[in-house]
């Protein structure tokens, strides 16, 4: 079957502009109806729908351990050690994050406070203390905190190529974020009013 559309437009040489508008919001809206289908975006594979890498840093700022759980940027929240053990599927935020000079994309050579996943306590030891679930800055108790050693010589990786350690909870330490920074571009509209 053959279709045959037939557009007749009238206009005076005073509405040329505002008939080329129209016309082109006419041709804009038979697109957009021939091109957006909701069916269409289902069908695509998974890579062109992409999201974005999650990504850790290290607070600039120095926190108590009653402040660790709100020391991250929105979008973030004070990391787990197990979110970023391993940092190879990772991409480290350098405009939210701490730096050095010989930083280049990654984390600087320092540390920061940790969650743990345990529960609330600080028995002292590192991978279980947390500040009793990060609501104490008192120097009676301690926290867990991991850092990149500043050595690459075996004997001084504790876990993984991170250092762990146990700090008090009065410390002023730098917290260890991770997250999704979503970035949202809204056009620009204007509006041309000639009257």
């Amino acid at each position: 079957m053959r279709w045959r559309i037939d557009l007749r437009v009238r206009y005076r040489r005073a509405d040329l502009a505002l008939a080329a508008l129209g016309l082109m919001a006419l041709l804009a809206g038979l697109l957009g109806v021939m091109l957006w289908n909701p069916g269409h975006a289902a069908a695509l594979p998974a890579q062109t729908r992409s999201v974005p890498p999650l990504e850790y840093y290290l607070t600039p700022g120095e926190y108590t351990g009653d402040e660790v759980l709100s020391a991250c940027a929105l979008g973030f929240r004070a990391a787990a050690l197990w979110e970023i053990l391993d940092t190879s599927n990772l991409r480290y935020n350098t405009n939210l994050g701490y730096t050095r000079k010989d930083s280049g994309y990654g984390p600087p050579v320092t540390g920061g406070w940790v969650r743990t996943g345990a529960a609330s306590g600080s028995t002292g030891a590192s991978g279980s203390s947390n500040c009793n679930a990060w609501t104490s800055a008192s120097e009676s108790e301690v926290g867990s905190y991991v850092f990149l050693p500043g050595s690459w010589l075996a004997d001084n990786e504790d876990l993984m190529g991170w250092g762990v350690a146990a700090a008090i909870c009065s410390s002023e330490i730098r917290v260890w974020c991770v997250g999704r920074q979503y970035l949202l571009y809204l056009p620009l509209l204007l509006r041309y009013h000639t009257g």
